[in-house]
């Protein structure tokens, strides 16, 4: 959706009133600033270096540490080497800590070019919270309506289930208390989302603090290399998966299954440290932090490949390896003979017919007798994303009374709906269908 650019100025000029009517204490924390690089142009390096020196009050900033070092401030705060510190953006991290040691603060995250190096400050009130992928990514997500209510003012302290990673602050003490990162990890890749789930579950919390924003240039590319070729970023976070979320880690493994047997280090230490500190578990996680996160196998009717078996080889629905960070059209493939994420779909408990964040349409009011089934956003309206499974095996869309089918199509070729009929290719079976009592 797009706003006329005198609402947009609006919106800014209300978001910084607001957050220039509070008050911070005199007496805040210091703050060392934790700089880390890797084969960092110069350019952005010496651009996050005098923002945040021109930037923070200078009774607050103790140090900048180029690379590693070990602080002995209060407070430390990571950013990582391409950014650019917005005025006043330190304070409002240095008070939320104040307020609460085992608080993990990060600023809203504003874009900076990657090619132009120009700041843009977004639209003023709107920002996203961190998520995160069963295949192990981090993703950005809409606050929750729970959440928005909790925090009770636009500029309040945000809850956030995951953070991005390069730009966080922590009380000193805590960072170490807490298990500060896992030394088993190389490179990249993981550490961000292994302490969130960390912070969370044993005792802390992970906040977006709307009045700290800070520039950051989100690049295309990595501008370093890891040693061996490996997969720095699949094996951390399988360390994580085994370390933190219990039975949930077979969801990663479903994206993954190359790395269930894969040499991801010893991770005993970080299992002492989860007994040691109490921490809670990940289902925990999920029903009191993230109680939005679609969960592939349990908030389901039924889960698993679907199958046609008109003709042999059995066809499945596959998304044929489409990108889906935009609409695609959902395929066909012959069945793979072990549940590969291409081919995993749910019928959910609001009848979405679904994968992992995209649910399956097709248009209320069309004059065509077949439509192609396209994979979207789930917006969780039901509407034109709505489906009922009948026991004969057919798949109907609800709002169009269509059923989906196969017909004479082939692997690599395109699933549709069309009129209901008694006829074998619109017979579809789940792997998994779960008892009526559990939904």
């Amino acid at each position: 959706m797009r706003f006329p650019r005198s609402r947009l100025l609006l919106q800014v000029g209300h978001q910084v009133v607001r957050c220039k009517e509070i008050h911070y204490d005199a007496d805040l924390p210091s703050a060392s600033v934790i700089i880390i690089f890797t084969n960092e142009a110069w350019t952005p390096l010496i651009r996050t270096i005098w923002s945040v020196l021109t930037r923070s009050p200078s009774r607050f900033l103790k140090e900048i540490v180029l690379v590693d070092d070990f602080s002995d401030r209060d407070v430390l705060i990571f950013l990582d080497s391409h950014c650019e510190a917005n005025e006043k953006w330190m304070e409002p991290l240095l008070q939320r800590i104040k307020e609460s040691r085992s608080a993990v603060v990060v600023p809203i995250i504003d874009v900076i070019d990657d090619k132009t190096l120009e700041y843009y400050n977004g639209n003023g009130r709107y920002f996203q919270v961190g998520g995160f992928t069963w295949s192990g990514h981090f993703t950005w997500i809409e606050i929750s309506d729970a959440e928005q209510k909790r925090r009770g003012s636009p500029v309040g302290a945000t809850r956030s289930p995951t953070m991005a990673g390069g730009l966080f602050a922590i009380e000193r003490n805590y960072f170490w208390e807490v298990g500060s990162y896992d030394n088993g990890m190389d490179v990249w890749g993981g550490e961000n989302l292994e302490m969130s789930f960390r912070v969370w579950m044993c005792g802390g919390t992970l906040e977006t603090i709307p009045c700290s924003r800070v520039g950051h240039i989100f690049r295309s590319f990595h501008p370093y290399t890891f040693p061996g070729n490996k997969d720095t970023h699949g094996l951390n976070t399988a360390r994580l998966a085994e370390t933190w979320m219990d039975e949930y880690k077979r969801l990663f493994y479903l994206y993954r299954p190359e790395l269930q047997n894969a040499d991801w280090g010893d991770i005993s230490e970080r299992k002492d440290l989860r007994n040691r500190l109490q921490c809670k578990s990940f289902k925990w996680y999920l029903t009191n932090i993230y109680p939005e996160k679609y969960i592939l196998d349990e908030d389901v009717i039924a889960f698993g490949r679907l199958r046609n078996n008109a003709t042999k080889p059995d066809i499945c629905l596959d998304n044929l390896q489409r990108n889906e960070k935009s609409a695609y059209d959902m395929g066909l493939y012959n069945c793979h003979t072990f549940v590969a994420s291409s081919q995993f779909v749910s019928m959910s408990k609001n009848g979405e017919l679904r994968r992992e964040d995209v649910c399956a349409e097709v248009p209320v009011f069309s004059a065509q007798a077949v439509e192609k089934v396209r994979m979207v956003r789930c917006h969780g309206q039901r509407g034109n994303q709505e489906w009922l499974l009948a026991k004969t095996g057919h798949i109907i869309h609800k709002a169009t009374n269509k059923c989906l089918d196969r017909g004479d199509k082939q692997a690599m070729d395109d699933v549709f709906v069309t009129t209901c009929a008694n006829t074998r290719t619109q017979q579809w079976w789940f792997d998994h269908y779960l008892p009526v009592s559990s939904y």
